[in-house]
Formats: structure tokens, sequence, C-alpha cells
């Protein structure tokens, strides 16, 4: 009950409307890596990877992010938006982010039972930037986008320029940080294909 109470009471409607007004406004194509377009289904066809990534590779993006400044999910956040890139033809991608939606749950979101997760559009303009500036920029998006972390999807995607029932984007990316792990040889197979 507080929680619902707190995440009402945060950012209002019309901050999350200018918010993503001003990020994807002058988004009017969906970003859809193979032409994959088909986002409306029960489900039954979708397809997940996943890979842990191993422990050295993991203290080398730690460090990496820590030199740069940014957190590691940044890193991870803009490695995908060049994947997508490559795949859909486009230097400025749109995708979806699962947020956890604790970091704007007011006192004792922490310690909260149950969901808070949202998936919410994350805007990365590839075109011209190095790598540094790229990361840089990925990781004042990410961070802008955690204060409208309770804001709802349909109300981002009706802010940018994407006529419905087109989607926004159709690729996803969930970050999880979690305890250093070797990859089990079932992902190692599904990452190879």
């Amino acid at each position: 009950r507080n929680y619902v109470a707190q995440a009402r009471l945060g950012v209002s409607r019309d901050a999350h409307e200018a918010f993503f007004r001003e990020l994807l406004g002058d988004i009017d194509e969906p970003t859809l890596p193979f032409g994959l377009l088909d986002v409306q289904g029960d489900g039954h066809d979708i397809e997940d990877s996943n890979l842990i990534l191993d422990r050295q590779l993991t203290l080398r993006l730690r460090a990496q992010a820590r030199q740069l400044g940014v957190s590691a999910a940044s890193l991870v956040h803009l490695a995908w938006a060049q994947v997508l890139s490559q795949v859909s033809g486009r230097h400025t991608v749109v995708f979806g982010t699962v947020l956890m939606g604790r970091m704007q749950g007011g006192e004792g979101a922490d310690r909260a039972l149950g969901m808070f997760i949202n998936t919410l559009p994350l805007r990365v303009d590839l075109d011209g930037k190095g790598a540094r500036e790229g990361v840089r920029a990925t990781h004042a998006r990410l961070t802008a986008l955690l204060g409208h972390e309770h804001a709802p999807l349909v109300l981002a995607q009706r802010c940018s320029g994407v006529a419905a029932p087109l989607p926004l984007f159709s690729a996803l990316l969930n970050y999880r940080h979690s305890s250093v792990a070797e990859p089990s040889n079932e992902s190692i197979e599904a990452w190879r294909g």
C-alpha cells in the first residue's frame, strides 16, 4: 500500500510525458532487429537467450566501467545497442530495458515483497560517437530513465513518433548484476547457435 502511494506521488504524469517526448519525439520508425515486427503474440514463439559472462571478463568490464566513471550496465547497454544497430541498419536504436522499479520506490522499497519490475524504452544514438563518448551518453540516458522507472510503457510509446499499432521496439535487454559464476554448457551452446 505504501509503495503504491509513493509511486503515485513520485514523478507526475506531465513530467513523465515531457521526459519521453524529449527522448522519443523524433523517433518515427521502430527498431526492428532482423525485421522482427510481431510482438503482440501470446508468447509461445518467444525465444530468449542468456549468457553468464565468465569471471575474468566480468572483472575486466567492471574495471573498465570504473575507469570511465560509469556502471557496467552502461557498457552492456551500449554493446547491445551496437548489436541492434548492425541487425536493424539504424544508427539510432530504441530497445526495452528492464528496470527493477525500486530506485524511486521510496523508503522501504528495498524490503518490500512483490514485483516492482517495469520495461521502458532506452534510446541510444551511435552515429559518429566514439566508445568513450557513447558509453557516457548511454550512462546519462540510463540514469535519467531511472527517474521515470514507474512510468507506464504505453505512455512512453505514445510520446514517440511511431504510429500505432507499430511497436516502438521489438528487442529488450534485462541486465542483471549477480554473483560471478561460470556459464553453463547449455548457455554457451545457445549463444553459438
